[in-house]
């Protein structure tokens, strides 16, 4: 542990050009004690704070792009580096602490409230008034102020119940990835320590909006300490309102006049009048709402069944987005070599409940099926790395097809589309944009969907979840979304061969391996 700080300790000194005195002046050590920590003859000090104090300095001491790009590519890649001065003294700490001890989230709430006087960057358009009440201005503003709001809860180690809504523009979260990566380690942080999360969702966003929030908030809501609820009447939009209550410590409220969100206030309010009358204001407003979703991780995926009943009953199309066809064309023969692997000798009933749970008595499905499905480089199936849909939430562990496996179960489908006119392929390849949106279709999340029956979604990325709503919006939403796909598809001819073809050519790399 002592090289893994040394040697970071030394890169953030390289690439900011301090030396040991430079150092130990501002953390009023020794230069020898600094050069010691630096070349692994000493860990870090257990009787004084020094990761915080230090990631201040060094967040502080970053003043050129050289400086930022070379940090970002170490500590946060594919990230830009953060713009303030809070944000990016946690991002340092956090990376300080990785593997060498817990983040003191105390200490850090105190570190920057005894630098508030520190100035911002003049972008931020920050400020703070007295110590009830601090002001924050546009998205940058709402960054430090949401990091200020939630270190300072983390500080308390205890448990806290945060009450969430925010009709505003979500850019503020997705337009810094470093941001928004920090912003979920804080709320697992806050989930960890015992807290609990109520969120009014908005659902009068765009698709993408919608699809970005599931795709992120997936690995919190999979802790089973989140409620989620929507207002279910129209909205006029016009004045957008943000409030984020800490209940009995502290609140955050913000509103935006339409679209633009440049120079708009946020407040970050300790008052506990203040904080009790907002807290009031919003179980007000959830007395008016109603549960959005159902949630189904490993340990009550079981639950799901009625669920899948709906889907057989309905008689609206069943639509399935996945990286494979999905489950209903999967061959015996695969889900036989699957049940002899470790840990799965019971997936051959659970393949059999699932075709029961979806479909009527007999092998033809109850209504039309459509698999839209996002084929893969032939590379990533020759390594192993395409998963099966759905093991993860169904008790097994994370299962991944063979080559042979993959070839088989698109054979099978290829099958089914020859010999019934019920089920149909969709094909989407690396290069797909989506005909409506025109955004890259990103494979990162399954959706199984009807309109009759409702909506599913599971990212693959963060699969310890699965999302099941029947609120109209959302599910139009996503029928419509995938209804884009079919409407401008190639003909079932074309289909049929292209399939033929990329079955070919991934046969052929199997027999080279």
């Amino acid at each position: 542990m002592k090289y893994i700080i040394a040697d970071k300790l030394n890169f953030l000194m390289k690439v900011t050009g301090t030396k040991n005195n430079m150092l130990g002046r501002a953390l009023s050590f020794d230069a020898s004690h600094i050069s010691r920590i630096r070349s692994g003859d000493r860990g870090l000090p257990s009787r004084r704070e020094f990761i915080v104090p230090a990631a201040g300095y060094f967040a502080r001491a970053v003043k050129t792009a050289t400086q930022r790009n070379a940090l970002a590519r170490r500590i946060c890649p594919n990230s830009k580096w953060p713009e303030s001065l809070e944000e990016a003294t946690l991002l340092i700490a956090q990376w300080l602490s990785e593997d060498v001890k817990k983040l003191d989230y105390e200490s850090l709430n105190r570190y920057f409230s005894e630098n508030e006087a520190a100035p911002a960057p003049p972008e931020t358009g920050s400020s703070a008034s007295g110590d009830t009440t601090q002001f924050y201005l546009g998205n940058e503003g709402k960054r430090q102020c949401v990091i200020r709001f939630l270190t300072g809860l983390a500080a308390l180690n205890e448990p806290v119940t945060l009450l969430l809504h925010s009709e505003e523009n979500m850019e503020w979260i997705y337009e810094k990835p470093e941001f928004a990566k920090q912003w979920g380690q804080l709320l697992v942080t806050l989930l960890q320590q015992g807290g609990r999360i109520l969120i009014i969702h908005t659902l009068s966003r765009s698709f993408e909006e919608m699809l970005e929030a599931v795709t992120k908030w997936a690995p919190l809501y999979a802790t089973g300490s989140i409620e989620s609820f929507y207002y279910p009447k129209l909205r006029d939009n016009v004045f957008r309102r943000t409030l984020f209550i800490a209940r009995g410590n502290a609140a955050i409220v913000a509103c935006t006049t339409g679209e633009s969100s440049a120079n708009r206030l946020n407040m970050l309010i300790y008052d506990p009048t203040a904080v009790k009358a907002l807290e009031q204001e919003y179980y007000d407003f959830l007395y008016m709402c109603r549960p959005l979703m159902q949630i189904f991780t490993p340990e009550n995926f079981l639950k799901i069944i009625p669920v899948l009943g709906t889907f057989r009953k309905a008689d609206s199309v069943l639509i399935q987005f996945h990286v494979t066809p999905s489950l209903a064309v999967l061959p015996d023969e695969v889900a036989e070599g699957f049940a002899r692997r470790p840990g799965f000798e019971n997936f051959a009933d659970f393949l059999a409940d699932h075709h029961r749970w979806l479909f009527k008595q007999g092998k033809a499905p109850a209504h039309d099926q459509t698999d839209i499905v996002y084929l893969p480089d032939i590379s990533a199936v020759i390594e192993g790395k395409i998963q099966v849909p759905l093991t993860h939430l169904s008790n097994f562990p994370c299962l991944f097809y063979t080559p042979e496996e993959y070839s088989l179960h698109l054979k099978n489908a290829l099958h089914r589309m020859e010999s019934t006119q019920t089920y149909r392929m969709v094909l989407l390849g690396p290069d797909t944009v989506h005909p409506v949106t025109g955004r890259p279709v990103v494979p990162s999340f399954s959706i199984v969907a009807s309109q009759q029956a409702g909506v599913l979604l599971f990212s693959t990325k963060s699969p310890q979840a699965l999302f099941y709503t029947k609120e109209p919006t959302i599910t139009s939403a996503f029928c419509e979304y995938l209804e884009g796909f079919i409407k401008n598809t190639a003909s079932r001819e074309e289909t049929l061969k292209r399939l033929r073809q990329y079955i070919i050519k991934l046969d052929e790399a199997i027999d080279k391996v």
